[in-house]
């Protein structure tokens, strides 16, 4: 059987065009030509084509597929075994980012948030993405009690603190922009009410833990938070801390 390029694309349930492509990328060129000096497909091609389709249905791409036909040492089992590695690492990807995803989603959606800010709700995002890499650092500061209530696996706790964090963030933005000190008694207000509601005054007011150790280890993810947020942020806890160890020997 010799088929004309368009008989084969009609018959392989393709088009024309995507037949050309793979003839330019070298993956699919046609086994024949006829007295006319024309390209001509012959049943093998049906299965270089199959093959091909097969290959792309795994997810790899176009130069991938080619790659792996003109390799000499090309086998099939061994491409299974690579693209079922990757696929599933794309799969913790997708599901990770999901979840991230669901969290903002499911915080927005709450009463909690009274006005929606994008640009903190980006930074509350960017950190959830390294919080395992948080946590992994924290373990040398807190006990394992602390970072469970910290980064809690119940939803309804991680958004609530999610919430907390948000209004925390919101709350330097607008300290800033109204020119207001860490030192402010609103500003020192608001964060106490903050902080105190959440298992992050365990973090944050934590005698045993070094805080000048943890804050030069914690310099890697300080690029998540702008620098006046985090300096603002450093200020206004050693204030607060300073308030609570002065009313303790009260």
């Amino acid at each position: 059987m010799r088929l004309t390029v368009s008989k084969f694309a009609k018959l392989a349930d393709t088009t024309v065009r995507t037949l050309r492509h793979y003839r330019q990328l070298g993956i699919l060129v046609p086994s024949q030509k006829n007295e006319n000096d024309h390209y001509v497909y012959i049943n093998e091609d049906f299965k270089r084509l199959h093959e091909i389709q097969l290959l792309q249905s795994l997810g790899l791409s176009l130069n991938e597929i080619k790659a792996c036909l003109e390799d000499p040492k090309y086998s099939f089992n061994e491409i299974i075994r690579f693209q079922e590695q990757s696929l599933q690492q794309r799969r913790e990807a997708i599901d990770c980012s999901l979840a991230l995803i669901e969290r903002i989603n499911w915080l927005t959606e709450q009463d909690q948030l009274h006005e929606s800010n994008s640009e903190i709700l980006m930074l509350l995002m960017n950190s959830m993405r390294v919080e395992e890499a948080q946590k992994k650092l924290l373990q040398k500061y807190v006990s394992k009690d602390i970072i469970d209530k910290v980064f809690p696996e119940d939803i309804s706790k991680q958004t609530y603190l999610d919430g907390q964090l948000y209004h925390l963030l919101l709350l330097v933005q607008r300290a800033i922009v109204n020119d207001l000190k860490p030192d402010h008694p609103v500003i020192q207000q608001q964060l106490h009410d903050i902080v105190t509601d959440t298992p992050l005054r365990n973090l944050i007011f934590n005698d045993e833990v070094n805080n000048e150790e943890l804050y030069k280890n914690v310099k890697p993810y300080e690029s998540l938070v702008p620098k006046h947020t985090m300096d603002f942020l450093k200020e206004a806890f050693e204030v607060l801390n300073l308030k609570k160890n002065s009313s303790l020997k009260d």
